[in-house]
Protein backbone atom coordinates (compact mmCIF):
# COMPACT_ATOMS: atom_id res chain seq x y z
CA UNK A 1 0.00 0.00 0.00
CA UNK A 2 1.54 3.35 -1.01
CA UNK A 3 0.43 6.63 0.50
CA UNK A 4 -0.11 9.55 -1.86
CA UNK A 5 1.06 12.63 -0.59
CA UNK A 6 -0.49 15.83 -1.54
CA UNK A 7 1.29 19.24 -2.08
CA UNK A 8 -0.76 22.31 -1.54
CA UNK A 9 0.42 25.83 -2.46
CA UNK A 10 -0.11 28.59 -0.46
CA UNK A 11 -1.13 31.76 -3.01
CA UNK A 12 -0.88 35.56 -1.72
CA UNK A 13 -4.56 36.05 -0.40
CA UNK A 14 -6.22 39.51 -0.74
CA UNK A 15 -9.47 38.77 0.62
CA UNK A 16 -10.59 41.48 2.38
CA UNK A 17 -8.23 43.83 0.67
CA UNK A 18 -10.13 47.55 -0.44
CA UNK A 19 -9.84 47.26 -3.89
CA UNK A 20 -10.16 50.44 -4.99
CA UNK A 21 -6.78 51.80 -2.96
CA UNK A 22 -5.12 48.59 -3.79
CA UNK A 23 -5.47 49.16 -8.19
CA UNK A 24 -4.77 52.75 -7.64
CA UNK A 25 -1.96 51.60 -5.35
CA UNK A 26 -0.81 49.58 -8.08
CA UNK A 27 -1.12 51.43 -10.97
CA UNK A 28 1.26 54.34 -8.94
CA UNK A 29 3.70 51.71 -8.29
CA UNK A 30 3.61 50.73 -12.40
CA UNK A 31 3.64 54.33 -13.12
CA UNK A 32 6.93 54.38 -11.56
CA UNK A 33 8.30 52.53 -15.35
CA UNK A 34 7.44 55.68 -17.11
CA UNK A 35 8.44 58.36 -14.88
CA UNK A 36 11.74 56.54 -14.20
CA UNK A 37 12.35 56.65 -18.28
CA UNK A 38 11.72 60.27 -18.44
CA UNK A 39 14.00 60.65 -15.28
CA UNK A 40 16.78 58.73 -17.99
CA UNK A 41 16.36 61.12 -20.83
CA UNK A 42 15.30 64.13 -19.41
CA UNK A 43 18.13 65.80 -18.40
CA UNK A 44 16.75 68.73 -16.86
CA UNK A 45 17.29 69.66 -12.70
CA UNK A 46 15.58 71.51 -9.91
CA UNK A 47 17.13 72.40 -6.91
CA UNK A 48 20.00 70.50 -8.86
CA UNK A 49 18.10 66.85 -8.92
CA UNK A 50 16.62 65.46 -11.36
CA UNK A 51 13.44 67.44 -12.35
CA UNK A 52 11.60 63.32 -11.93
CA UNK A 53 13.21 62.62 -8.44
CA UNK A 54 10.07 63.95 -6.80
CA UNK A 55 7.37 62.34 -8.88
CA UNK A 56 9.53 59.27 -8.61
CA UNK A 57 9.38 59.33 -4.86
CA UNK A 58 5.82 60.44 -4.54
CA UNK A 59 4.20 57.49 -6.84
CA UNK A 60 6.45 54.76 -4.62
CA UNK A 61 5.66 56.99 -1.22
CA UNK A 62 1.90 57.27 -2.40
CA UNK A 63 1.71 53.92 -3.61
CA UNK A 64 2.76 51.97 -0.79
CA UNK A 65 0.66 54.26 1.56
CA UNK A 66 -2.33 53.25 -0.69
CA UNK A 67 -1.64 49.51 -0.38
CA UNK A 68 -1.11 49.69 3.47
CA UNK A 69 -4.61 51.31 3.47
CA UNK A 70 -6.36 48.65 1.33
CA UNK A 71 -4.58 45.67 4.05
CA UNK A 72 -5.89 47.66 6.95
CA UNK A 73 -9.33 46.89 5.93
CA UNK A 74 -8.66 43.02 6.94
CA UNK A 75 -8.05 44.33 10.48
CA UNK A 76 -11.43 45.77 10.55
CA UNK A 77 -14.65 44.05 11.36
CA UNK A 78 -16.76 42.91 8.44
CA UNK A 79 -18.16 45.99 6.52
CA UNK A 80 -16.71 48.65 7.92
CA UNK A 81 -15.64 50.03 4.31
CA UNK A 82 -18.89 50.81 3.55
CA UNK A 83 -19.66 52.96 6.68
CA UNK A 84 -19.10 57.05 6.58
CA UNK A 85 -16.02 56.54 8.03
CA UNK A 86 -14.89 53.59 5.57
CA UNK A 87 -16.01 55.41 2.45
CA UNK A 88 -14.22 58.78 3.67
CA UNK A 89 -11.38 56.70 4.12
CA UNK A 90 -11.06 55.15 1.10
CA UNK A 91 -12.03 58.07 -1.83
CA UNK A 92 -10.16 60.89 0.83
CA UNK A 93 -7.10 58.58 -0.10
CA UNK A 94 -7.32 58.10 -3.63
CA UNK A 95 -8.69 61.63 -4.76
CA UNK A 96 -5.93 63.74 -2.38
CA UNK A 97 -3.49 61.22 -3.85
CA UNK A 98 -4.09 61.51 -7.34
CA UNK A 99 -4.27 64.94 -6.84
CA UNK A 100 -1.21 65.28 -5.67
CA UNK A 101 0.96 63.09 -7.65
CA UNK A 102 -0.47 64.63 -10.54
CA UNK A 103 0.35 67.93 -9.78
CA UNK A 104 3.66 67.55 -9.05
CA UNK A 105 4.02 65.39 -12.32
CA UNK A 106 2.31 68.09 -14.36
CA UNK A 107 4.99 70.50 -12.91
CA UNK A 108 8.21 68.60 -13.77
CA UNK A 109 6.54 68.24 -16.98
CA UNK A 110 7.06 72.21 -17.24
CA UNK A 111 10.33 72.00 -15.32
CA UNK A 112 8.86 74.17 -12.39
CA UNK A 113 8.51 73.38 -9.07
CA UNK A 114 5.19 72.20 -7.15
CA UNK A 115 6.43 72.84 -3.49
CA UNK A 116 7.66 76.25 -2.12
CA UNK A 117 6.59 77.77 -5.71
CA UNK A 118 5.11 81.27 -4.85
CA UNK A 119 5.60 82.86 -9.16
CA UNK A 120 2.21 83.50 -9.58
CA UNK A 121 -1.37 83.28 -8.38
CA UNK A 122 -1.74 79.47 -9.84
CA UNK A 123 0.90 78.00 -8.05
CA UNK A 124 0.20 79.95 -4.60
CA UNK A 125 -3.45 78.19 -4.82
CA UNK A 126 -2.06 74.76 -5.76
CA UNK A 127 0.40 74.73 -3.19
CA UNK A 128 -2.20 75.50 -0.80
CA UNK A 129 -4.44 72.76 -2.36
CA UNK A 130 -1.81 70.43 -1.97
CA UNK A 131 -1.35 71.22 1.64
CA UNK A 132 -4.96 70.66 2.65
CA UNK A 133 -5.09 67.36 0.43
CA UNK A 134 -2.37 65.85 2.74
CA UNK A 135 -4.12 66.76 5.37
CA UNK A 136 -7.21 65.18 4.37
CA UNK A 137 -4.51 61.97 3.17
CA UNK A 138 -3.07 61.55 6.74
CA UNK A 139 -6.46 62.10 7.92
CA UNK A 140 -7.69 58.98 6.63
CA UNK A 141 -4.41 56.87 8.93
CA UNK A 142 -5.96 58.43 11.45
CA UNK A 143 -9.58 57.01 10.92
CA UNK A 144 -8.05 53.63 10.11
CA UNK A 145 -5.52 54.01 13.44
CA UNK A 146 -8.99 54.46 15.52
CA UNK A 147 -10.44 51.43 14.16
CA UNK A 148 -7.57 49.09 14.58
CA UNK A 149 -7.71 50.39 17.99
CA UNK A 150 -11.07 49.56 18.96
CA UNK A 151 -11.16 46.11 17.07
CA UNK A 152 -9.99 42.87 18.05
CA UNK A 153 -9.06 41.05 15.02
CA UNK A 154 -6.97 38.40 16.26
CA UNK A 155 -3.70 39.98 16.48
CA UNK A 156 -1.07 39.94 19.31
CA UNK A 157 -1.84 43.04 21.54
CA UNK A 158 1.62 43.93 20.23
CA UNK A 159 0.66 43.99 16.66
CA UNK A 160 -2.47 45.55 17.30
CA UNK A 161 -0.83 48.48 19.27
CA UNK A 162 1.51 48.86 16.87
CA UNK A 163 -0.16 49.66 13.89
CA UNK A 164 -2.99 51.38 15.62
CA UNK A 165 -0.69 53.48 17.27
CA UNK A 166 1.57 54.04 13.81
CA UNK A 167 -1.08 54.89 12.12
CA UNK A 168 -2.40 57.42 14.21
CA UNK A 169 0.84 58.39 14.79
CA UNK A 170 1.00 58.91 10.73
CA UNK A 171 -1.47 61.87 11.06
CA UNK A 172 -0.07 63.57 14.44
CA UNK A 173 3.41 63.26 13.53
CA UNK A 174 3.55 63.50 10.05
CA UNK A 175 0.57 66.68 9.87
CA UNK A 176 2.51 68.68 12.32
CA UNK A 177 6.02 68.34 10.72
CA UNK A 178 4.60 68.61 7.48
CA UNK A 179 2.66 72.01 8.30
CA UNK A 180 5.81 72.92 10.24
CA UNK A 181 7.77 72.58 6.82
CA UNK A 182 4.96 74.16 3.96
CA UNK A 183 5.03 77.55 6.58
CA UNK A 184 8.66 78.17 5.78
CA UNK A 185 9.00 80.56 2.90
CA UNK A 186 12.47 79.48 1.76
CA UNK A 187 11.90 76.05 1.35
CA UNK A 188 12.98 72.56 3.50
CA UNK A 189 16.38 73.44 4.07
CA UNK A 190 17.75 75.30 7.33
CA UNK A 191 20.56 77.79 7.74
CA UNK A 192 22.23 75.90 3.88
CA UNK A 193 22.11 76.76 0.48
CA UNK A 194 18.39 75.87 -1.49
CA UNK A 195 20.14 73.21 -3.12
CA UNK A 196 19.45 69.26 -3.07
CA UNK A 197 22.49 68.70 -4.22
CA UNK A 198 25.11 66.44 -2.79
CA UNK A 199 22.10 65.41 -0.39
CA UNK A 200 21.56 61.56 0.40
CA UNK A 201 21.60 58.94 -1.92
CA UNK A 202 17.78 59.10 -3.52
CA UNK A 203 16.37 60.86 -0.21
CA UNK A 204 18.35 63.63 -1.23
CA UNK A 205 18.53 64.81 2.46
CA UNK A 206 20.91 67.59 2.69
CA UNK A 207 24.48 66.53 4.33
CA UNK A 208 25.52 70.33 5.07
CA UNK A 209 22.47 71.88 6.94
CA UNK A 210 19.58 71.16 8.62
CA UNK A 211 16.65 69.24 6.59
CA UNK A 212 12.94 69.63 7.52
CA UNK A 213 12.28 66.76 5.36
CA UNK A 214 13.67 63.58 7.77
CA UNK A 215 11.44 63.99 10.71
CA UNK A 216 8.44 64.26 8.07
CA UNK A 217 9.70 61.44 6.83
CA UNK A 218 9.32 59.38 10.16
CA UNK A 219 6.03 61.10 11.12
CA UNK A 220 4.68 59.93 7.82
CA UNK A 221 5.94 56.60 7.60
CA UNK A 222 5.02 55.53 11.69
CA UNK A 223 2.54 53.11 10.37
CA UNK A 224 4.90 50.97 8.40
CA UNK A 225 8.16 51.43 11.04
CA UNK A 226 6.17 50.63 13.88
CA UNK A 227 3.87 47.74 13.00
CA UNK A 228 7.58 45.86 11.58
CA UNK A 229 9.31 46.24 14.82
CA UNK A 230 6.00 44.48 16.64
CA UNK A 231 7.03 41.29 14.32
CA UNK A 232 10.60 41.83 15.03
CA UNK A 233 10.05 41.92 18.85
CA UNK A 234 7.37 39.00 18.39
CA UNK A 235 9.30 37.12 17.06
CA UNK A 236 12.73 37.75 19.54
CA UNK A 237 10.58 37.61 22.59
CA UNK A 238 6.99 37.27 22.17
CA UNK A 239 6.25 37.20 26.44
CA UNK A 240 7.96 40.85 26.32
CA UNK A 241 6.71 41.84 23.13
CA UNK A 242 3.77 43.99 24.21
CA UNK A 243 5.80 46.00 27.10
CA UNK A 244 8.63 46.48 24.56
CA UNK A 245 6.19 47.82 21.51
CA UNK A 246 4.97 50.11 24.38
CA UNK A 247 8.66 51.34 24.89
CA UNK A 248 8.90 51.26 21.25
CA UNK A 249 6.16 53.76 20.41
CA UNK A 250 7.70 56.02 22.90
CA UNK A 251 10.67 55.82 21.71
CA UNK A 252 9.71 56.64 18.06
CA UNK A 253 8.04 59.51 18.75
CA UNK A 254 11.38 61.13 20.41
CA UNK A 255 13.28 60.07 18.21
CA UNK A 256 11.20 62.36 15.39
CA UNK A 257 10.68 64.95 18.17
CA UNK A 258 15.08 65.04 18.65
CA UNK A 259 15.13 64.27 14.39
CA UNK A 260 13.01 67.66 14.03
CA UNK A 261 15.28 69.77 16.59
CA UNK A 262 17.82 68.96 14.98
CA UNK A 263 16.73 69.70 11.71
CA UNK A 264 15.36 73.25 12.96
CA UNK A 265 18.78 73.71 14.69
CA UNK A 266 20.17 73.91 11.08
CA UNK A 267 22.02 70.53 11.80
CA UNK A 268 22.07 67.52 8.76
CA UNK A 269 20.82 64.56 9.92
CA UNK A 270 24.23 63.00 8.83
CA UNK A 271 26.57 64.77 7.96
CA UNK A 272 29.45 64.41 5.20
Amino acid sequence: MTLKTHSHRRTPSFKGWEPAMAVVGLALLVAMIPTGWLALIDDRTLNDVGIWDKPLKFQLSTGLFLLMASWVSTRLPAGWRHTPAGRYVVWAAIVSTLFEVGYIAFQASRGQASHFNYSNGFTIAMYGLMGAGAVILTSTALVQGIGVLRHDAGDPPAFRRALGWGLVLTFLLGTATGAYMSAQMSGHWVGGAASDAGGLPFLGWSTTSGDLRPPHFLGIHAAQILPVTAVILLAVNRRLADLLTRLAIATYVAVTIAVFWQAVSGLPLIAL
